[in-house]
């Protein structure tokens, strides 16, 4: 679980990980729908340093997050991803996912890890709803969506194969863990994403979280406190 930022677009004091959202801070809600799809499943928590005392705050006030180890986040996710596979074996499957991707379906994480298992990887994509333009000197031209797609976490790799991939020196093109891996030579498997797996990172964003937790709460849920 990758949460290294501290939120600078979400114009708040509070990283935005940790915003309460409906009783809850924002990156609770997130290892709950993980701990449902995958119940056995360790949790890496990949941490900006500066925020490990808020964290356990929080864990005070709201209960144990779910994680088994936290790690000190690096300068780019780059360095947060490589830290925190440092920490695992060299077997099996591991998902990376953005702590304030709070909503991936429960499908959708059982489908990538499972994917990953048989191809190598598995990395959920969703259609382009916008129009898309690209920019250079001479304007704007527009590009046809239809081979477009949006790419979401949890990104899902073998993991020897991910963690010799990140034995490489970090370059500006590697935008999310696929591309490392695509640049370490191996074919990345794409698979059907989930379009309420939205990142949250404006302030109108979290509108749309709060929302989402209501929709979806049974009304007779209370949120645990301490």
């Amino acid at each position: 679980m990758v949460a290294g930022g501290t939120g600078t677009r979400m114009r708040q004091a509070t990283a935005k990980q940790l915003i309460i959202v409906e009783g809850l801070p924002l990156m609770w809600w997130t290892l709950r729908r993980f701990r449902e799809a995958l119940p056995t499943a360790e949790v890496t928590l990949v941490l900006h340093e500066g925020l490990f005392g808020s964290f356990r705050d929080l864990q005070q006030t709201h209960g144990e997050a779910g994680v088994h180890r936290i790690v000190p986040g690096g300068a780019e996710r780059f360095h947060s991803v490589a830290a925190g596979l440092a920490t695992l074996p060299n077997q099996g499957v591991v998902g990376i996912h953005d702590a304030v991707r709070p909503f991936p379906s429960v499908e959708t994480i059982q489908r990538c890890f499972g994917l990953a298992e048989e191809h190598g990887s598995a990395i959920p994509v969703v259609p382009v709803k916008d129009s898309i333009r690209t920019l250079d000197e001479a304007g704007s031209e527009a590009v046809p969506r239809d081979k477009l797609r949006a790419v979401q976490t949890p990104q899902c790799f073998d993991l020897g194969m991910l963690k010799a991939a990140f034995r490489t020196e970090y370059h500006p093109s590697f935008t999310d863990d696929a591309s490392v891996f695509e640049h370490a030579g191996h074919r990345v498997h794409l698979c059907e994403g989930d379009p309420w797996n939205v990142k949250v990172t404006t302030p109108e964003d979290l509108l749309i979280a709060a929302a989402f937790v209501r929709a979806s709460m049974p009304p007779e849920e209370s949120i645990p406190t301490r």
